[in-house]
């Protein structure tokens, strides 16, 4: 291959990358588009949690930004797996047979995980959470929640349910990395749930002794779940073949 040919296959790489990125952030517009057709009915499930509190606002621009933010972290979470289907069609060509076995199912895997970390965050954790802090006001306060800091509130709480039940997929790039292995994660179980114990306890925002158990019971089941994948994808390496002695004439 002369020195033209390459850099024209460069070229050409970076072309397809320009489409690619263009491909993602279309689905990107478009889904945030979705978004602001559908706000209205964002905000009211995000407030649901507070028994549909109206929100309180401290600036002119505060309602509409506050809805461009919802829309746009909205297109974010629907436009996901299309801008993973986009990056991984440009690398795809790159990757061997093997190594395309192991990735989609993974990518898929940790879309499914982050997307149940998120239901599961917002019907269970989320409602929980909320009613309790609420309720530490008691009458000696009275409780006026600003549409920008709820949002962020509750987005960063979803955010952090959702982190932790990637958890799995953590454990299983420690294994493949050689640092952990699925006997080792068994035998040391004790140290792993204190660890998740205390995740637990910092990952949540209020402290209340039922969140972190909400946080901490599906983070021990994922745990186990990560030992079963690391048996699945991680094979111990082979025996090698024991040499021959040699006798000393």
């Amino acid at each position: 291959m002369t020195t033209r040919d390459r850099e024209m296959t460069l070229i050409e790489h970076l072309e397809e990358l320009r489409q690619r990125l263009q491909y993602a952030v279309l689905g990107l517009l478009i889904a945030t588009g979705l978004g602001l057709v559908f706000v209205d009915p964002l905000l009211h499930l995000l407030l649901r949690p507070t028994g549909e509190m109206k929100l309180t606002t401290l600036t002119v621009l505060e309602p509409f930004l506050v809805k461009v933010k919802v829309a746009m972290l909205f297109g974010i979470a629907v436009s996901m797996p299309w801008i993973l289907y986009q990056l991984f069609a440009f690398v795809d060509p790159a990757l061997t047979e093997n190594e395309r076995r192991r990735v989609v199912p993974l990518a898929v895997l940790s879309g499914a995980l982050f997307a149940v970390g998120i239901v599961f965050g917002y019907w269970i954790v989320l409602p929980v959470s909320t009613r309790w802090l609420l309720s530490q006001a008691g009458n000696q306060f009275h409780v006026l929640l600003t549409a920008n800091a709820y949002i962020n509130y509750v987005l960063f709480f979803l955010l952090i349910v959702g982190g932790t039940f990637e958890t799995p997929l953590v454990i299983l790039s420690l294994a493949a990395l050689g640092l952990v292995t699925p006997q080792t994660l068994r035998r040391e179980w004790r140290i792993a749930y204190m660890v998740i114990a205390a995740i637990a306890v910092f990952a949540t925002p209020d402290w209340s002794p039922v969140t972190m158990a909400l946080v901490a019971i599906p983070m021990g089941l994922l745990y186990e779940f990560s030992i079963v994948l690391c048996r699945i994808f991680i094979r111990p390496p082979a025996p090698q073949p024991a040499r021959p002695s040699t006798q000393a004439s």
